[in-house]
């Protein structure tokens, strides 16, 4: 574990210490994400080479240009994997058994295979952390969903697409905040925050269950509370969807 937290990248930039409510929540929501690519947590800039983030955009994400770029920002914000998620979830609380749930999904999605790739690893997951108890995925977790997961490849292609020039710092800061009010929604703490994350990155490949240790990593990692950036975002009951700051 040591390891892996002296492996954490923080941005000794004093100017990070002014940055806004919604702004280090947005950063947040990015950490898992940021921590996995090497890139600084704490700040917009990554402190990653251009060269190298041009690749990681170009080949990861097939962004481009301000076109492509814009694209995946407003696919991630508007659905990302969270729809596929939301489809196969009721199944996956009701089968007994991995045979049970690849049948159910087959039958009702054959032809998806990417889908049905997706559900598979999700549950194989599930099941993993369901022996190992590391981490502890609760019912609730598996209904809060995989925004931070969205969310969290959001900001990290915003901050590396504003620092090879496809995007704005403003445009940058808008994508960043904006993960960080949806996320709020539905996460209220850093632990919500990870495990949503976790979940939605073990939809990609059944080799992401080793990444459990990693909330364990952020959590001792972290000097200061969140609680208070949470507390500062609570719904406005006077104006529904607002944030309160």
């Amino acid at each position: 574990m040591e390891a892996h937290i002296q492996a954490l990248r923080i941005n000794r930039n004093p100017l990070n210490l002014v940055l806004g409510t919604k702004r280090k929540l947005g950063l947040r929501i990015g950490y898992m994400e940021a921590a996995l690519k090497g890139f600084y947590l704490n700040s917009i800039e990554t402190g990653v080479h251009p060269q190298k983030l041009t690749r990681l955009l170009s080949e990861e994400f097939h962004c481009v240009d301000t076109e492509s770029t814009n694209g995946l920002l407003q696919f991630l914000t508007n659905e990302g994997d969270r729809v596929p998620y939301q489809i196969m979830l009721p199944y996956l609380l009701s089968s007994d058994n991995i045979n049970e749930f690849e049948t159910i999904i087959h039958k009702r999605f054959f032809g998806v295979e990417r889908f049905v790739r997706q559900g598979n690893n999700l549950y194989r997951f599930v099941k993993y952390t369901e022996e190992r108890r590391d981490p502890i995925i609760w019912i609730n977790d598996l209904e809060r969903g995989i925004d931070a997961w969205d969310m969290g490849i959001l900001v990290n292609l915003a901050r590396a697409a504003y620092e090879i020039g496809y995007i704005t710092k403003g445009q940058a800061w808008e994508h960043i905040e904006q993960a960080g009010i949806l996320c709020s929604k539905i996460l209220r703490s850093p632990e919500e925050i990870d495990k949503s994350f976790l979940l939605g990155r073990a939809m990609q490949s059944e080799k992401n269950r080793r990444l459990g240790p990693f909330i364990i990593v952020l959590f001792t990692f972290e000097q200061t509370s969140i609680t208070a950036i949470f507390r500062g975002l609570q719904r406005n009951p006077d104006k529904t969807g607002e944030p309160r700051r």
